[in-house]
């Protein structure tokens, strides 16, 4: 673990390449860019697929080096990276200001490691250090960085404006190397100085304020946390433990109803029961979907 940490800071610590924005690529600038991405498409494939666990290891170490490489190069931003969109993520916020690149690896069984870096449309390249197995529990109210990042998959960003109409980035993301549990989270991804901050004062959830929002539950459950157009607003599972042990995060599975996050006075706070389900009473049915008075 600490080898490809020191890799990672290593390699992506002197990413800072002079990025114009939008630029279109020359016809030579794109065929070395297609080039390269085959590259780091096989590399890739190898570290997803290898049987040993430390070839994987090897061959990310590998796909870093390419990687990093790559985004040196002059108008980096201004490559869409289409192909290897198909094996990694690449996450754009609507402003399309910043992207991140995210990818995980198996290292053992049922064990991820979580990878990534936030390249700027103008300016530097951060690494994003996942430190979410040294971590102690109750993250909700402390803030990180990319160099004690709580690994992810990321699958979604979503914008918000803030008090001032400055843009707000909450990220989405699941981690699954808890000792019988995963975890959901959406996170406020910013920038300070030379570095990427996590987690900022605009979750009111259960009248309590928090840094983020965190789901964990049950390993292997089906879990949603994620945007609802229709309803705009964040909907979530609510949570409930199979043998009246809250506390114990692994027995928590989805009870059925289905709870929301909306932005209001530019906080996400929490309503109850946003998709409403049908309450019997011993002894009643519904009759096409209508219960019948009694």
């Amino acid at each position: 673990m600490k080898k490809i940490l020191n890799l990672l800071v290593c390699c992506f610590a002197l990413w800072a390449p002079q990025q114009a924005a939008a630029q279109k690529l020359s016809g030579s600038e794109l065929q070395q860019f297609q080039k390269t991405e085959d590259s780091l498409i096989i590399s890739a494939d190898s570290m997803y697929r290898a049987y040993m666990y430390e070839e994987r290891i090897d061959y990310c170490h590998k796909f870093v080096k390419q990687l990093s490489a790559l985004l040196k190069r002059e108008n980096s931003f201004s490559y869409p990276f289409e192909r290897l969109g198909k094996k990694i993520h690449i996450l754009y916020p609507e402003d399309k200001s910043f992207r991140i690149f995210n990818w995980t690896v198996e290292y053992k069984i049922a064990g991820f490691r979580y990878y990534g870096a936030v390249q700027k449309s103008e300016g530097p390249v951060f690494p994003l250090l996942d430190m979410s197995e040294k971590m102690e529990d109750n993250l909700l109210y402390k803030p990180l960085s990319n160099k004690n990042w709580f690994g992810c998959e990321y699958y979604r960003i979503l914008t918000q404006k803030g008090a001032n109409g400055q843009p707000l980035y909450f990220v989405f993301g699941s981690n699954h190397n808890g000792n019988g549990y995963s975890v959901k989270t959406m996170d406020l991804l910013g920038f300070s100085g030379n570095q990427v901050t996590f987690g900022g004062n605009y979750f009111n959830t259960n009248n309590r304020q928090a840094q983020r929002f965190m789901l964990e539950y049950q390993k292997g459950s089906q879990v949603s946390l994620n945007l609802d157009s229709a309803k705009n607003m964040i909907i979530y599972d609510r949570l409930i433990s199979e043998v009246n042990q809250p506390q114990r995060r692994n027995t928590l599975v989805p009870s059925g109803q289905v709870d929301g996050l909306r932005w209001v006075n530019f906080q996400w706070q929490t309503v109850e029961d946003v998709v409403p389900i049908m309450k019997l009473k011993n002894g009643q049915a519904p009759v096409n979907g209508v219960i019948p008075n009694q």
